[in-house]
């Protein structure tokens, strides 16, 4: 038998798999968690064992909770029961990061299957017809989204840019195609994503190369083309498909079956359709020189240095392994009466390649000295974010336990990240990526009516938190 566990790979990947369900014992845990830290290719190992099993859990394990909850563990019994499967499997699980290590030719049918791109407007108001949150933040194909209001800016594989207007309800069904059930769009088709097609309740509005725009309502159906041609297809039974180009525009009454072409303009204009958001901080380091913080003014607020010595090392604030408290202040407060919805976008370099460490770190929203938000990591030598949702009841060293914590089960130190909190509501969520961009990872509720001044960043004893940027938002909410 070998001695040293670690060059079986059968027993190494039977660990890896119990430390992603957190059910490695804690004196194997650490053990583990040093090798990764000593060998940077166990570390791309469990890396890509980590995505395998989100994948997996993506297609096989859906959840309807809101919060994260425990995986199902039942296909890694199995390996644990039979070792010649075990064995299988492992060698399948390297064979499968091969593949998705290996880049796509661009040629290739696999190259235009990514999934859609959405970013909502910083107030947008919207949910999913599907049960499950998306764990990784994008939306699949066919999933149901309705908007009460805001815009969202959409990018499908096939290169097609849009921009739908609220109220609406859509799905994107395809790499080339979109339903919409309610609402207004604008679309620019290229001339590679010909064909791009969009389903409304009584047609279909087929591109010939084009930009053009429609409405859908209770009332009417309408198709207004800017530049090119449209194919427009009725689906009653008899009713012949109209060519339309730039200029006109096709009407259809829902209180009969027939249509009509005239002069028209644009249905949507993509330029109004977005608000604009004030911001009140906002910090940019990737190409300052080095300098410590006591000496720096943010692009927009102050900087004020609470304990340590915080500095800007290499375009980015230098992680270090001593205490290194740092608190930005806002331009000016954001009050409870304003009803706002505030958003706070920040872009993690950890020097580390996983997140976290060993002790606190992270981004907070502050009032005055109360800690209202933490995002960072666990207080413990774990590699994943979480969120703590403290509200009025905020945190103050030595004040007790910290409130309960939505995991983000996300394991990479390189994210972007926002968290968007509705003062109206009390409710929040977690988006990966900068601004409203895909499906929220975390959704949950605080008290409404917070109130805002400041963003501290900390970094504990392990030294693994950093980041190159940091916006602090804040725009109407349109629902108060």
């Amino acid at each position: 038998m070998n001695a040293n566990p670690y060059d079986d790979p059968v027993r190494l990947a039977r660990f890896l798999d119990l430390l992603i369900e957190g059910e490695l014992p804690e004196e194997k845990v650490h053990e583990l968690q040093q090798k990764m830290k000593a060998d940077p290719a166990l570390l791309s190992l469990y890396l890509e064992k980590v995505r395998i099993d989100s994948l997996l859990r993506d297609h096989e394990w859906p959840s309807a909770e809101v919060k994260p909850v425990k995986r199902p563990t039942a296909w890694r019994k199995t390996l644990q029961r039979w070792p010649a499967l075990a064995a299988a499997a492992a060698v399948a699980l390297l064979a499968t990061w091969a593949l998705l290590l290996r880049p796509v030719p661009t040629d290739s049918p696999l190259a235009g299957t990514s999934l859609p791109s959405l970013h909502f407007s910083a107030a947008s108001v919207f949910g999913t017809t599907s049960p499950q949150t998306s764990e990784d933040g994008q939306l699949q194909f066919g999933d149901g989204v309705i908007m009460k209001d805001g815009t969202v800016s959409i990018r499908l594989p096939s290169g097609v840019e849009a921009v739908l207007k609220s109220p609406s309800r859509f799905a994107i069904t395809g790499a080339n195609r979109l339903k919409l059930d309610q609402g207004s769009g604008w679309f620019r088709v290229p001339p590679n994503a010909k064909g791009f097609a969009v389903d409304l309740p009584g047609m279909e509005v087929v591109d010939l190369g084009t930009v053009f725009t429609v409405r859908v309502d209770d009332q009417e159906q309408q198709v207004q083309v800017e530049q090119g041609r449209v194919e427009v297809r009725q689906r009653t039974a008899g009713m012949t498909p109209q060519m339309l180009k730039a200029g006109e525009k096709l009407i259809r009454r829902a209180s009969a079956d027939t249509v009509q072409i005239v002069s028209g303009t644009s249905l949507l204009d993509p330029g109004v359709a977005t608000e604009k958001a004030e911001i009140v901080f906002q910090e940019s380091l990737a190409h300052v020189p080095d300098q410590p913080f006591s000496t720096r003014s943010p692009l927009k607020g102050t900087w004020t240095v609470l304990e340590g010595d915080p500095r800007v090392s290499k375009g980015r604030f230098a992680a270090n392994s001593s205490f290194t408290h740092l608190m930005g202040r806002f331009t000016r407060a954001i009050e409870p009466a304003e009803n706002a919805v505030i958003m706070v976008s920040f872009k993690s370099v950890s020097p580390m390649s996983l997140f976290h460490s060993k002790g606190f770190a992270g981004i907070s929203l502050f009032d005055g000295d109360g800690e209202m938000f933490f995002f960072g990591d666990k207080n413990t030598d774990t590699y994943s974010w979480e969120l703590v949702a403290y509200g009025r009841n905020f945190w103050k060293p030595g004040a007790g336990q910290k409130k309960p914590a939505y995991n983000l089960a996300l394991q990479g130190s390189e994210e972007t990240f926002t968290l968007r909190y509705r003062q109206r509501t009390g409710e929040f969520e977690i988006f990966r990526g900068r601004g409203v961009h895909g499906l929220p990872l975390v959704r949950g509720q605080s008290d409404p009516g917070l109130r805002f001044d400041g963003v501290r960043i900390a970094n504990g004893r392990g030294g693994d938190f950093s980041f190159e940027d940091l916006e602090v938002t804040v725009a109407k909410d349109p629902l108060q």
